[in-house]
């Protein structure tokens, strides 16, 4: 190099399925690119398109794309391999994040084969793999051979470590939530809220059967619950809510904000999780949060009777008592909400980007 002459920037590839689908997966990646994008030079590598990305992404960004339509990630390893390390090296990157550890399966060689360090960025945990030999398999690859893997929480770090045998690093870097609303608590409300993709993983069948328990105490008066998405599951779950008098399945919104404006309660089902982003959406709006205890995920957002309350999985009859003993508590509530939104700080985004910006050497 010239003397003074300033060094490159970084240069940044993440490999992800696409970034044309409305899923948390997507939108905190598009906010952690977004975010590094301000000091290096970052690549969006997108195995399939799905169209034009759903959540907002920097012009300073580049996009490339393996595949114009859907293929098998086993079958077509070697093709994608290979375009991913053309990618690589034309740009040239200097580091790639491999988001979600299905993809692990040809980009960690894609990587290895360029001579780039390969970090492999997983988004649920390590006992859910959705009955997917692949994903299995992507997370042996990437415990031998990648040099770097990012879980969401230190419950799935210690899993990684415990389970995989790993060579490479296991490091611990949240999800990132949005900015705290500066709006205070509307104790007034009367809306239960849930918020997901409707399918089995967030268990808003279970979240239903609570539901007929809360209509018929007297605390509840004026409540009604609200569960936001689409899925599979959908008309399913409205035949289940058919026989409730305040329980309603609406369509997915893009402005979710303006759903925890109007929500005086979260309430959260699932079965498994990594680290939802609706539960950091919810604590950064103020709204209170009433969940199961997954494996992991939940239990590092919420302050146990502090800034929620966490139930035993899958006890129904103690999910509705939780909602109901902060419907009958608007002190709680309110204090609830402060308590969750000085939380937050732990994901902001200035917190979440200087552990990539540490783990990434910017």
């Amino acid at each position: 190099m010239i003397s003074g002459q300033p060094a490159r920037p970084m240069r940044i590839g993440f490999v992800i399925h696409t970034l044309g689908l409305m899923g948390g997966t997507e939108r905190t990646c598009c906010a952690v690119m977004n975010g590094l994008a301000e000091d290096a030079d970052v690549t969006a590598i997108e195995a399939v398109s799905e169209g034009p990305p759903t959540y907002p992404l920097s012009e300073r960004i580049g996009r490339n794309l393996l595949s114009e339509k859907p293929v098998s990630l086993l079958w077509s390893a070697p093709k994608l391999i290979m375009r991913l390390y053309r990618i690589i090296r034309n740009r040239p990157l200097d580091a790639l994040v491999v988001v979600e550890s299905t993809h692990a399966l040809y980009a960690v060689a894609a990587a290895r084969l360029a001579g780039v360090r390969c970090i492999v960025w997983e988004h649920f945990n390590y006992t859910v793999d959705l009955g997917k030999r692949k994903r299995r398999w992507g997370r042996a690859i990437a415990a031998r051979w990648a040099h770097d893997v990012v879980t969401l929480t230190h419950r799935d770090q210690a899993m990684w470590r415990e389970k995989a045998h790993p060579r490479a690093q296991i490091h611990c870097i949240p999800n990132m939530a949005p900015p705290v609303s500066a709006s205070r608590y509307d104790d007034t409300t009367r809306i239960v809220l849930a918020l997901g993709r409707l399918s089995p993983q967030k268990g808003f069948d279970r979240l239903l059967e609570a539901w007929s328990l809360v209509e018929q105490d007297a605390r509840s008066t004026g409540w009604r619950l609200a569960i936001v998405g689409d899925g599979p599951q959908k008309d399913n779950l409205k035949r289940q809510a058919a026989s409730l008098a305040r329980a309603s399945i609406q369509d997915a919104r893009k402005d979710v904000a303006s759903l925890f404006a109007q929500a005086g309660l979260m309430a959260s089902s699932s079965r498994f999780e990594g680290l939802p982003m609706v539960l950091l959406e919810a604590a950064s709006a103020g709204v209170p949060i009433v969940a199961f205890d997954c494996e992991t995920g939940p239990a590092e957002i919420i302050e146990p009777n502090q800034t929620g309350i966490l139930v035993a999985q899958g006890d129904s009859a103690g999910l509705a008592e939780g909602l109901l003993c902060l419907m009958a508590d608007p002190e709680k509530r309110k204090a609830f909400s402060e308590r969750g939104k000085n939380r937050m700080a732990l994901f902001s985004r200035e917190h979440v980007l200087s552990l990539w910006c540490s783990l990434l050497g910017i």
